[in-house]
């Protein structure tokens, strides 16, 4: 019979080896949460940069519509990092996974191109934006200006995911530093020696910040590649096994892309739409910071799945979670609140209670995010990137079904609609697709 010491010891030693696990979860994931806590700020400061130059609010509406343009035409590359951290086991693979980059990307620089040469940016503007001039002017200059954007992007990221495959996430965030560094050192050489418009200004400062943090992420990673094995245990990665995992996550962050805009044209046709539009940029910002450490454990669970420390890690997604939603839980106090829109977003009175509102729907977000990233992580270890996918048409869909009566058959203003579509919506995927957890082999 054990003597109750064993029964003590034994628990003192899985204890000792869950907080160790913990620990290497933590020195993973610390470094990519504050590179997404960085990349939240990137925003702001721009705007907040184009709001201190003259003709500040055209510059402003240019600059929102170049930069929508551009996350447009990028999100075809953004899920390169989890292909590589996934992938990339040996040089062969990688070699291959980097021409695939290559394919991908270069021809989204031209397009960047084409949409800026005159004649095809005033048939866009035409059709879609109808800005007057020098607006439209401005805007496909700044569009110009980030022609190296999606190919700097995608590369950047296939050399992250390695960085994070090998544990080397703090260069990750040593990278962000950089590139803020870089976008203040563009920006300010543009102010400094032009004329230009604030918008020019702000996209000089994108595009020297996107390509600052590239040649440094590429430097660090070049150890990375020397000690990547010469030769594939198992039969060569091919391209078509790279188009079918990478195909569904290009079509995943397509949908999570055109989400926004769909939700503004329908806030535009509901009530108080101008009140609406204008609470939701500061609200979905509010949100997203408190979020987007949530948003950085999908690689951690990419890498980690499978080895000893993986049974830890959905209860270290609940640490997260917790930790993420306390802080907005704290805006949600009228006085804290207040202060919050008011001195740092400086909100309009009237515009404030709707943001107000909006946040305590919006208050269980941090923690599905961090879930959705646990769920998605596996699906993508698994290289069941088809499910990712059937997440991204189930979030959509689910968002579309519970705005539309929402917003246009009720009495709510706009975006409580939209702020309650996107929370059943979340919770509708979670709900339907966390069964499957269990049955991925990884």
């Amino acid at each position: 019979m054990a003597s109750p010491r064993c029964g003590v010891d034994a628990e003192s030693s899985a204890l000792s080896k869950a907080v160790a696990a913990q620990g290497v979860i933590l020195r993973l994931w610390g470094p990519l949460a504050l590179n997404w806590l960085m990349m939240a700020l990137e925003g702001p400061l721009l705007v907040a940069l184009v709001s201190r130059l003259p003709e500040a609010t055209a510059n402003l509406a240019a600059f929102s519509v170049a930069f929508a343009i551009a996350l447009i035409v990028e999100a075809p590359v953004m899920m390169l990092l989890s292909t590589s951290a996934a992938l990339a086991d040996d040089r062969p693979s990688y070699k291959r996974i980097a021409r695939f980059a290559l394919a991908l990307t270069l021809p989204l620089s031209g397009l960047m191109a084409i949409i800026g040469s005159p004649p095809v940016f005033r048939f866009l503007n035409d059709r879609l934006w109808h800005l007057p001039q020098p607006l439209s002017a401005w805007v496909a200059g700044a569009v110009w200006l980030l022609i190296p954007w999606p190919a700097v992007i995608g590369f950047r990221r296939l050399w992250q995911g390695l960085l994070i495959r090998q544990g080397r996430s703090r260069l990750v965030a040593w990278g962000t530093v950089l590139r803020l560094a870089g976008m203040g050192a563009g920006a300010t050489l543009a102010y400094a020696f032009s004329s230009w418009p604030g918008v020019w200004i702000a996209a000089m400062g994108l595009s020297a910040g996107v390509t600052t943090e590239m040649i440094a992420i590429r430097l660090w990673a070049q150890p990375v590649l020397g000690k990547l094995p010469a030769e594939t245990r198992e039969a060569p990665l091919s391209y078509p096994q790279i188009g079918a995992f990478y195909t569904p996550l290009l079509l995943t962050s397509l949908l999570h892309v055109a989400l926004t805009p769909l939700l503004t044209t329908l806030m535009a046709q509901g009530k108080e739409p101008l009140l609406s539009l204008a609470a939701y940029p500061p609200l979905t910002n509010t949100v997203f910071l408190f979020s987007c450490v949530g948003v950085a454990y999908q690689e951690v669970v990419i890498v980690l799945l499978g080895t000893r420390v993986g049974d830890q890690l959905l209860p270290f997604a609940h640490r997260i979670a917790l930790g993420s939603t306390l802080p907005l839980a704290l805006l949600n106090l009228p006085q804290v609140g207040h202060l919050w829109l008011s001195q740092v977003f400086a909100v309009p009175p009237p515009v404030e209670p709707l943001v107000q509102h909006s946040l305590l729907i919006l208050l269980p977000t941090p923690a599905l995010i961090v879930y959705l990233a646990y769920l998605k992580g596996r699906f993508i270890r698994a290289r069941k990137t088809l499910l990712n996918l059937l997440a991204a048409l189930l979030e959509l869909s689910a968002v579309l079904t519970l705005s539309l009566p929402l917003i246009r058959n009720t009495n709510l203003p706009a975006v409580y609609g939209a702020t309650l579509a996107l929370l059943g919506a979340r919770m509708a995927v979670l709900a339907l697709l966390w069964p499957l957890t269990r049955k991925v082999k990884v």
